[in-house]
């Protein structure tokens, strides 16, 4: 007979322990060793590079230096030439030296390129920085993004930049390298900041996208100016705070993502934002006798629909908003499983199109789109009827250029045989479902 004894639980915790130590030192000495190498391939970029640096005009040291011809000869033209790879104060590289560096790394052309301008700004326009990453105190992809965002810096701006990059190296992340970048810029070229910042306001955008976001929702992209959006974001904020007191069961993302929607519609947001004091816990309001807070209420847990029409403070109309779903008798009978399809919006469940129709102010049902081209005879104008441009649309779904996925009806429609007006000679009956196409 023999017996056993089970290890201390201690023990086990010991071994445990000493076990996740060593996965953890493991790891760790990878990524040093990692670091290591991504330096070491940069050291060797840029050795190759000073290797076959262009000196002067005719002449390169190193490799066929015999190729680079001086600039405006004919054999210019077709030889090998010396790169502006870099910022300004860097040396030129012979051009086939890249490409066989390319070839040797087995990355792009593209890539290689990057490489030698990233390096060659780093020893030549940012040494400090430079320093710092070959001692891996500051990381290769941040030192490169340092060379990158401010290649477009003089000497002394980039010199500049340099200090105040290497002044506190563990602070550094890609923002903070593209901030302070930014200010070297502002004290070295101020017009050209302003000049930028124009042109960055001239690009403004705010686009919806339908196709992109989950199931039942889009996805918004918006490029502000920085003032307007830290308003927007105090609104948003204030609107969200005011529904979570007014009983919004969502969490924060949730209620500003519905503030959002609210804002789609200016007299609902004036009555969310007119009961913001009730957020205040110190102001005694008694939400049953203030009609602003009733109003608020109904804002802040009304449900999202697309059929709302904005209206402005003080009256009671607004634009109409159209959407166009294909739905068959069957899938209205089907209130689970019914699809609808919207070319905007996508498929969506008829439950839920039923509910944003009971919301919906107006309501108009169209015929079926007759998808036979004989239903639409031939016309002589340039612009197809209403009905054909619907039918041409729905037949091709999307743009018909190979690789282009845009919706067909935000496409125009082109004549695949170019239309020759009739005064000009042109046959009659040119438009029609079969010669034309989105595009």
């Amino acid at each position: 007979m023999s017996t056993t004894a089970a290890a201390p639980a201690t023990d086990r915790v010991s071994a445990r322990s000493v076990l996740d130590r060593a996965v953890l030192d493991r790891a760790a000495a990878a990524m040093s060793a990692k670091r290591r190498v991504e330096v070491e391939v940069l050291e060797s970029a840029l050795a190759w590079a000073h290797a076959h640096v262009v000196s002067d005009v005719g002449d390169a040291a190193g490799w066929r230096s015999e190729t680079v011809h001086a600039p405006g000869s004919a054999a210019a033209l077709f030889g090998e030439r010396p790169l502006p790879i870099a910022g300004v104060g860097t040396p030129l590289v012979a051009e086939f030296a890249v490409v066989e560096l390319s070839a040797v790394l087995e990355v792009s052309h593209e890539a290689t390129l990057a490489l030698l301008g990233d390096v060659l700004d780093l020893a030549h326009r940012l040494p400090l920085t430079w320093q710092l990453v070959r001692e891996l105190r500051v990381p290769v992809r941040l030192g490169r993004e340092a060379a990158r965002v401010s290649r477009d810096l003089d000497v002394a701006a980039a010199g500049h930049a340099d200090r105040l990059l290497a002044w506190q190296p563990r602070r550094l992340n890609p923002h903070r390298v593209g901030v302070l970048v930014h200010e070297a810029r502002l004290y070295a070229d101020p017009d050209r900041a302003i000049a930028d910042h124009d042109a960055a306001l001239s690009a403004r955008r705010v686009e919806v996208h339908h196709a992109q976001g989950a199931p039942g929702t889009s996805e918004v992209f918006m490029t502000l100016d920085t003032a307007d959006a830290v308003a927007f974001d105090h609104t948003v904020s204030t609107m969200a705070a005011t529904m979570r007191s007014l009983g919004h069961p969502g969490d924060l993302g949730v209620r500003r993502a519905h503030a959002v929607g609210v804002l789609a519609d200016p007299q609902a947001a004036l009555d969310l934002l007119a009961a913001h004091d009730v957020a205040d816990p110190d102001r005694p309001v008694d939400p049953d006798d203030d009609p602003a807070v009733c109003v608020a209420e109904d804002v802040a847990h009304e449900r999202a629909n697309p059929f709302r029409r904005p209206t402005a403070p003080g009256e009671s109309g607004g634009g109409e908003v159209v959407l166009v779903f294909h739905v068959t008798d069957r899938a209205l009978l089907d209130d689970r499983a019914g699809v609808a399809r919207s070319a905007k919006l996508g498929p969506v469940l008829t439950g839920r199109l039923r509910s944003w129709l009971l919301c919906a102010g107006k309501v108009t049902i169209t015929p079926v789109v007759d998808l036979d081209p004989r239903a639409h005879p031939p016309v002589d104008a340039h612009d197809p009827p209403a009905r054909m441009a619907a039918a041409v649309r729905w037949r091709d779904r999307t743009c018909v250029y190979p690789g282009c996925k845009r919706p067909a009806e935000v496409c125009d429609l082109d004549h695949i045989e170019d239309y020759v007006p009739l005064d000009q000679g042109g046959p009659p009956g040119q438009t029609h479902p079969g010669n034309l196409a989105s595009c």
